[in-house]
């Protein structure tokens, strides 16, 4: 619950106002009141095709809270979503964050999938999903605030194949 100021602090910054709007709280107690939800369900056993499952992510050396990242019930399947603070962004941070998650969530998880669902706008989340070994399957459109909003569908599946390196003829 110590999160909940830097979690409302995050949800104004400009990138979360744009691609999560639904994640921008109204004040501090605002916030809480979600961190609360969520922590809820991270006391059970973690079933994303049901309820989300929402971490903190924290910054490797002051242990300080940087982003989020979670799986959570969408189109029949799972959806992971996540956010780095953005003086963090473009370290690679969020990439390490959804590479580890996915491969959590088949992995140990043993879900068959996990999605990822991006504005096709955002060319930086696009690029986390890809470098994540998610492959881009569907388009779609979403009313958001009366305004048409393509978003592209990405898919993750067990682990990326092996990358193959030079070598000589056998």
């Amino acid at each position: 619950m110590a999160d909940a100021p830097k979690v409302f602090a995050m949800s104004g910054e400009a990138a979360l106002r744009r691609w999560i709007p639904d994640q921008v709280y109204r004040d501090e107690l605002h916030a809480a009141e979600v961190v609360r939800a969520l922590r809820a369900h991270t006391e059970r056993e973690p079933d994303p095709r049901v309820h989300p499952y929402v971490l903190a992510v924290e910054h490797r050396e002051t242990g300080s809270l940087i982003g989020h990242i979670g799986l959570s019930p969408a189109r029949g399947s799972v959806e992971i979503g996540y956010a780095i603070e953005e003086r963090l962004q473009g370290q690679g941070l969020a990439t390490e964050a959804v590479t580890a998650v996915a491969e959590w969530a088949v992995g140990d998880l043993r879900l068959p999938e996990v999605l990822g669902i991006v504005a096709a706008d955002n060319a930086p989340s696009r690029r986390v999903l890809e470098k994540a070994g998610f492959v881009r399957i569907d388009e779609d459109i979403k009313h958001a605030d009366d305004r048409p909003v393509t978003r592209l569908v990405y898919r993750r599946c067990g682990s990326p194949p092996p990358r193959l390196l030079p070598g000589r003829p056998v």
